[in-house]
């Protein structure tokens, strides 16, 4: 993919970065090409380090709030989540099909319906996270196994 220097000529939409509940658009993009058909499908913004570093910096902060939110609303944001994956299902299968050039069958077979049963399954769980009191060896010690989300994590993949 090659990198071009910001704007498109209007015909092909770039892409923007979603930080902090707004669209960035950057001065770097590259173009998402269609390997079926060699076809420029869009740009996208590509993020430097220091958009790497707000977009951190904006989750830790929602983090914050998101920590506290209670099992019931977070099991209803799962859901829903879950709920619009599979009523745009056709959409999002023909936008997996034309970026990576999988098959119908993976796309809208596989990894939809997986990831739509993974947001369900998670909402089911949620309320069921709970700590331990496990027995330790040594006399008059104890331990308590607290579980809590974990935090932000920044992942870069090709």
């Amino acid at each position: 993919m090659a990198a071009t220097n910001g704007s498109s000529n209007g015909t092909v939409p770039c892409v923007p970065l979603w930080i902090n509940g707004e669209e960035v658009k950057t001065s770097t993009t590259f173009d998402v090409v269609a390997p079926s058909s060699h076809k420029l499908l869009w740009h996208c913004s590509a993020a430097s380090p220091s958009d790497a570093t707000a977009a951190v910096e904006a989750a830790s902060n929602a983090f914050k709030s998101w920590r506290k939110t209670k099992p019931a609303a977070m099991r209803t944001i799962f859901l829903k989540a879950a709920d619009i994956m599979e009523e745009r299902s056709e959409e999002l299968a023909s936008y997996m099909i034309e970026e990576t050039g999988s098959s119908g069958m993976v796309a809208g077979g596989f990894n939809l319906p997986v990831t739509i049963e993974m947001f369900r399954d998670v909402s089911g769980r949620i309320s069921g996270i709970m700590g331990a009191i496990p027995t330790v060896a040594e006399e008059g010690s104890g331990a308590f196994i607290f579980r809590e989300p974990y935090g932000v994590v920044l992942g870069i993949v090709p």
